[in-house]
């Protein structure tokens, strides 16, 4: 249907997506988060980090949470692209979060596993 390509950074996408009712949010080797219109590819905003961006988004209640290897997971608001919040691992974050009975968990790669809630 559509193909996305951003206008100035040409990197590769190693994140899988996370798609919510209408936006597309996935993180690319060109150290940003990008999140895009789901039926027309359109790019609805981006966020950069200091590091490329594998780990993979997950999504839950308006909120994108997602590791960058610059060592800190991102919560970002998936409407606006604004940080939320953001935890310093440590250690690069390639890894992708997991959510459940309200709790997030995430692996770096120095080794250490996180559980936050």
């Amino acid at each position: 249907m559509w193909a996305y390509k951003h206008p100035d950074r040409n990197f590769p996408f190693y994140s899988s997506a996370a798609i919510s009712s209408d936006r597309i949010v996935v993180g690319g080797r060109d150290k940003m988060v990008h999140a895009l219109d789901k039926k027309t590819g359109k790019s609805f905003w981006t966020f950069t980090t200091g590091a490329r961006v594998d780990s993979s988004p997950v999504i839950s209640n308006g909120l994108a949470y997602i590791g960058s290897n610059d060592g800190k997971l991102y919560v970002l608001d998936v409407a606006t692209g604004k940080s939320v919040f953001q935890f310093d691992a440590g250690g690069p974050l390639s890894a992708s979060p997991a959510l459940a009975a309200g709790k997030l968990v995430i692996g770096s790669q120095d080794g250490k596993l996180f559980c936050l809630g």
